[in-house]
């Protein structure tokens, strides 16, 4: 169970390239970065790709009318979700913060961005956004590889929805290499979220 008599630290949410963000090595241990920060940290799960891809399945099965994959697309989504609800059902009393439906951050991404480009922009931002959106979280980042365009997009609209929120929302960039930037930036990030709660 969540202990209330331990006051929280600042919730922020992890998206962003699939592997990158649920991979500590190549992450240089955000999660643990963040923590030492003095915040609480939500990382998408790598899950997520997958249910939108499912979902991507369906709707085009529906799109060009293709009857039996519509079946079977409709009933492994109908078993995915199933299983997931349960699952989650059971860590209810230990975590209060649950991930989205894919159709409820596809409908965030729309807003801003087609949710049929088929890369993990269209989860970062709709994450992004759902996250902003809830009371229960101060901030964003999103990491990306050196060089990658799906991470690029959400870095070159990052400013904007944070903006709009009034929360931070930054990009960490990963390549392979030791380096300090992303400790600042990291640092910088926090106190920012402490400064303005």
């Amino acid at each position: 169970m969540v202990d209330k008599s331990i006051p929280r630290k600042p919730v922020i949410g992890i998206n962003g390239e699939i592997y990158l963000r649920t991979n500590n090595f190549s992450n240089n241990n955000l999660v643990k970065a963040c923590e030492a920060a003095g915040l609480e940290v939500t990382v998408s799960s790598m899950s997520e790709w997958m249910k939108y891809t499912a979902y991507r399945n369906l709707e085009d099965a529906v799109r060009f009318r293709k009857p039996l994959k519509i079946v079977s697309s409709f009933i492994k989504n109908q078993i995915q979700n199933g299983d997931e609800n349960k699952i989650a059902a059971a860590f209810i009393p230990i975590v209060d913060i649950l991930e989205p439906p894919t159709s409820t951050v596809l409908k965030e991404t729309k807003k801003y961005f087609s949710p049929r480009c088929g890369s993990e922009a269209v989860l970062s931002i709709g994450t992004g956004l759902e996250w902003l959106e809830n009371p229960k979280f101060a901030g964003v980042i999103s990491v990306m590889p050196h060089g990658c365009m799906p991470g690029g997009i959400v870095a070159a609209m990052a400013d904007k929805f944070s903006a709009r929120y009034n929360k931070p929302w930054i990009s960490l960039t990963y390549d392979g290499f030791l380096e300090t930037n992303n400790s600042s930036k990291i640092n910088n990030f926090a106190e920012i979220i402490r400064y303005t709660r």
